[in-house]
């Protein structure tokens, strides 16, 4: 089973770990803004954790996965929730984000369900299933403290090709 992890950073889940900078578990560097440097069909699963946010043209991001993605293949995104009042209040989302370790590291989207929804349909997948989830950083207290009543702050996309 090849499974393509896109945005790797220190992650170790894949067969395929690809990121803009080489890191310890870092199997392929290219920056995927320029495409995904695979042949079409070639992964049985389509794999990124925060990565959607990042990224300039969402489109023709979610319409290389769809190509390199046999047909019935999975793709499993997670992003982050544009209804998350925290990120709103904070800040850290809209526009104050910037990496201290990667200067061109910056958040170019935030979405909602409907957004994800829009975009996945429109690259070609189906059976769309879009739902709210916890992070797992530091702010998973503060969303503990409120029991979420702000809003999860990830939206994760389980869809088919």
């Amino acid at each position: 089973m090849n499974i393509l992890n896109l945005g790797v950073g220190d992650q170790t889940f894949g067969t395929h770990r690809v990121d803009i900078n080489p890191t310890k578990t870092t199997t392929h560097v290219f920056d995927v803004e320029k495409g995904i440097q695979f042949p079409d069909g070639m992964f049985d699963m389509v794999y990124s954790k925060n990565l959607l946010e990042h990224l300039r043209n969402v489109g023709l991001h979610l319409d290389e996965c769809y190509r390199v993605l046999k047909v019935g293949g999975k793709i499993l995104i997670t992003t982050d929730n544009a209804g998350c009042a925290r990120y709103i209040w904070f800040g850290t989302h809209t526009g104050k984000y910037e990496s201290k370790n990667e200067p061109n590291d910056r958040h170019y989207c935030l979405f909602t369900k409907n957004h994800l929804k829009n975009h996945f349909e429109k690259a070609g997948f189906k059976d769309l299933d879009i739902h709210y989830i916890k992070t797992d950083t530091n702010g998973k207290y503060f969303d503990t403290l409120t029991l979420g009543i702000f809003g999860q702050p990830r939206i994760e996309v389980c869809a088919v090709k």
